[in-house]
């Protein structure tokens, strides 16, 4: 994919994910998130889970923060002390980001997870690879734990589920075992007794090339 396409994809992306994010008023609707908060909680609290010590967090789509807001929240019930950083596509999200963590403003930034230089190496960093066109997605997942992770950081690469995906849909871990990625620990999330979310957590140390 040439660039001119690449940034046509990009643009088409941020319109389908965050052209409807500012009509609703409620933080986890903002997140791109359409549920309840209850089942908010449930699915996204597996990813302040696999924070298993203090350190920096960054988050790729960010949207409007809500999410780094309650990794902070969770996080801190653990006695873990972690510092968040935010990354988004949309200036108007990362604004309400930086709005909702003022005391964070200068980590949150606008830019692409695909091409963005990163000023620090980060401890834990959250991704999709929904966030790339899929001919790049491999090559996405080892930028970022190449350049973004320090020497002992994890990516804790996410997967959702719509309530109307079926039960028997393939998760990520499946294509990331298919690219010689090892998967050290994975929590996942339910609602309704269903798997909703599952959070893959790629170790820097165990995937070194």
């Amino acid at each position: 994919m040439d660039e001119t396409h690449l940034n046509r994809w990009f643009s088409s992306l941020q319109k389908e994910l965050y052209g409807t994010y500012l009509q609703y008023d409620e933080p986890w609707k903002q997140s791109g998130f359409s549920g309840p908060e209850e089942r908010w909680v449930k699915c996204r609290k597996p990813i302040a889970d696999c924070i298993d010590k203090s350190g920096s967090f960054l988050d790729i789509g960010c949207a409007n923060g809500y999410l780094l807001e309650c990794v902070l929240k969770w996080t801190a019930a653990r006695n873990l002390n972690v510092i968040p950083f935010g990354l988004d596509l949309s200036e108007k999200l990362t604004n309400l980001a930086k709005q909702r963590l003022p005391e964070y403003k200068q980590n949150i930034y606008t830019g692409n997870g695909w091409s963005w230089l990163n000023p620090v190496r980060f401890d834990f960093v959250r991704t999709e690879i929904v966030y790339v066109p899929a001919e790049l997605q491999r090559q996405y997942i080892e930028r970022i734990i190449d350049t973004y992770l320090a020497d002992e950081g994890e990516l804790l690469l996410t997967e959702y589920r719509s309530r109307k995906d079926p039960v028997n849909l393939p998760w990520l871990d499946l294509t990331l075992e298919q690219w010689g990625l090892k998967v050290t620990r994975q929590l996942s999330g339910f609602y309704d007794e269903k798997e909703m979310t599952r959070v893959m957590v790629i170790s820097k140390r165990a995937n070194l090339r």
